[in-house]
C-alpha cells in the first residue's frame, strides 16, 4: 500500500475516533463550563467505553483493510488523548 494511503486512512480514523467520544459524551466546554455534579465524574467516564471500543475497532479494521498497524496507533493515539482531555476538563471544571 502507498504510503500517502496508509497516511491519509491513518489520519481519519483518529479524526472518527475523536469525533466518537463527541458522540458519546459532552463537550469539554460543557463539562468545564457547566461543571459536573458531585458524584457524576463516574457517569461521564461510562462514556469512555463505547467511545474507545468503536474508535478502535475502526483503527483494527483500518489496520487490516489497509496491511499496516498505522491506522491502529493512530486510534490509540486519539482515544489516549481523547480521555486525557476529559480527564483534565472534569478536573479544571469552574461552572
Amino acid at each position: 500500500m502507498a504510503k500517502s494511503e496508509v497516511l491519509l486512512t491513518s489520519a481519519l480514523v483518529a479524526v472518527e475516533g475523536a469525533h466518537a467520544f463527541s458522540a458519546f459524551l459532552p463537550s469539554v466546554f460543557t463539562i468545564r463550563k457547566l461543571a459536573v455534579p458531585a458524584g457524576a465524574e463516574n457517569d461521564l467516564r461510562l462514556g469512555y467505553i463505547p467511545a474507545s471500543l468503536f474508535a478502535l475497532a475502526l483503527g483494527a479494521l483500518a489496520s487490516a483493510i489497509m496491511k499496516s498497524p498505522w491506522p491502529l496507533i493512530a486510534s490509540v493515539l486519539t482515544v489516549i488523548f481523547m480521555i486525557a482531555t476529559y480527564e483534565w476538563a472534569i478536573r479544571s471544571a469552574y461552572g
